[in-house]
């Protein structure tokens, strides 16, 4: 388990979710008479993907005890996960199981049902693109990475599932490297300026890399010795050409290609020479997947 999947950090965006939901005024819930004190519940794939949600179900027995009574902290609900981090389920399984007492499974149901169906979408769509990837480049894959674009809150478990499925985290924060970009770019002057201005701030040892939109500002990254260059937003012809114009360089960084990467286009880009493919759709724009809680 990493960090990024912490039931600690798990249990702060539950323990959001309960809040946002007004847990304590649920009328509907409060008004059941239960049939019994304890509950057995199974969360059940409606479709297939990846599963990225271990870590949640072992923060849903940290977050009963702060809505219940702590001294019956092992009696308020338990949970399990039938499958691991990474592996792949199929619709109908069951991939999780709860037992605990009514009004905590009724409270943490969706709460629970919209995390794990964004992280698992996340890594759904991650294993797709990487196995995109892998087939279209098979002696030299690209790693894939996800990018900032996440919702504030979001951002540890949107890397844990982009890793989940196969992928890789890129800065985790703007502390993670020194990425030069067209703003930072058109603030300094040029990029060679950009580029020595945080070389001169960055801790010793910290990465610089350049988003470059054209073969001239490539051509200056590289003698600016970028230790990576962005390509944003080029064609695959012009991928190519870049990376011809890198390997005639003397100075050779890595290559990373993003912008308008997707399902449809991302195996035009997956060609030797290119390092990373950054994707944001991975993190801003991923379709959930399809799970449901039933109580048995």
């Amino acid at each position: 388990m990493s960090y990024h999947d912490s039931p600690a950090i798990w249990k702060s965006l539950l323990l959001q979710g309960v809040k946002e939901d007004g847990w304590p005024w649920d009328w509907t819930s409060l008004g059941i008479q239960p049939k019994s004190a304890s509950v057995k519940a199974r969360i059940i794939a409606k479709s297939d993907g990846i599963w990225a949600a271990e870590g949640l179900v072992a923060a849903l027995s940290l977050v009963a005890p702060e809505l219940g009574t702590a001294s019956r902290a092992r009696e308020l609900l338990t949970a399990s996960s039938r499958v691991r981090t990474g592996t792949r389920f199929k619709k109908t399984q069951t991939v999780c199981e709860w037992k605990g007492i009514p009004e905590l499974v009724l409270a943490l149901e969706r709460p629970f049902l919209n995390l794990a169906a964004y992280a698992c979408g996340v890594a759904t769509a991650t294993r797709r693109i990487v196995e995109l990837v892998r087939k279209a480049c098979p002696e030299r894959t690209p790693r894939i990475t996800a990018t900032r674009k996440t919702l504030p809150g979001y951002r540890d478990i949107a890397i844990h599932s982009v890793i989940a499925g196969g992928g890789y985290s890129h800065r985790v924060n703007l502390a993670g490297g020194v990425l030069v970009k067209e703003n930072h770019i058109a603030s300094a002057g040029s990029v060679s300026k950009a580029v020595t201005a945080a070389r001169r701030i960055a801790p010793h040892g910290l990465k610089i890399e350049v988003e470059v939109r054209s073969e001239r500002e490539l051509s200056e990254a590289l003698r600016a010795q970028a230790d990576v260059v962005m390509l944003d937003n080029f064609s695959p012809k012009e991928v190519r050409n870049a990376v011809a114009l890198v390997e005639r360089s003397s100075h050779r960084p890595l290559i990373e290609v993003s912008g308008g990467l997707n399902e449809n286009t991302i195996a035009a880009y997956a060609m030797p020479g290119v390092d990373i493919l950054s994707l944001g759709g991975l993190t801003h724009s991923v379709r959930a997947a399809d799970l449901s809680l039933l109580v048995t």
